[in-house]
């Protein structure tokens, strides 16, 4: 990766910072229940069995109203965790949270969960810095999702297709967070799609 590239995902991740601790609570309020209410379209248009998400942090589009909303449909809710080789491991919801100790991020409480549930989930919601509008997904440098999403494998051809078939990503950000691009490296797996307050904004394949 270039110095540019590195000086400007920098520059877009301070600026996303700056924006999403500006942004006033009553705004954060409607944006949550927003995201509650299309994350919940999405996930039934899908006859999603099993969802990936993750637990908000105070500044992020808040995810425990769509948690809650999944729940209460008897959707498996699939949490993460990060694990000391920089991984991910996943839990089912409900169990609480605590503080993830030295990345100040909220983590569920619970087993892990054994064999490959992120690959077996219907629907994989990611939070990100930002987006841009080709499916490219700029983290906050830590590469937990960059790994996992690399591992998530595909599934049996649907609809009388022959091509296998991987769960859906979707980015959850805020309106804001769409920009024209962002910087992305051959490694990243693009994104399908990005849900804001606003609603579903799906990527054309490719």
């Amino acid at each position: 990766m270039t110095d540019n590239a590195v000086a400007r995902k920098s520059a877009i991740r301070a600026e996303v910072r700056r924006r999403r601790r500006a942004r006033p609570q009553a705004e954060r309020d409607a944006a949550d229940a927003a995201i509650a209410r299309h994350g919940l379209e999405l996930a039934s248009e899908l006859r999603a069995e099993s969802v990936a998400l993750y637990l908000s942090t105070p500044t992020e589009p808040g995810t425990r109203g769509l948690i809650a909303a999944l729940d209460n449909e008897g959707i498996r809710v699939l949490l993460p965790r990060p694990t000391l080789d920089g991984g991910l491991e996943w839990v089912c919801s409900g169990g609480g949270e605590l503080m993830t100790p030295g990345l100040g991020t909220p983590e569920p409480i619970g087993a892990a969960l054994a064999g490959d549930p992120l690959g077996d989930a219907d629907l994989v919601f990611t939070p990100a810095s930002a987006v841009d509008r080709h499916g490219g997904r700029l983290g906050w440098g830590g590469g937990y999702y960059d790994r996992a999403l690399v591992g998530i494998r595909p599934v049996d051809a649907v609809a009388g297709g022959t091509e296998p078939v991987r769960a859906p990503i979707v980015t959850i950000v805020f309106d804001d967070d769409v920009l024209d691009s962002v910087p992305t490296e051959p490694h990243d797996v693009p994104i399908d799609g990005v849900l804001t307050p606003s609603g579903l904004l799906r990527f054309a394949p490719g």
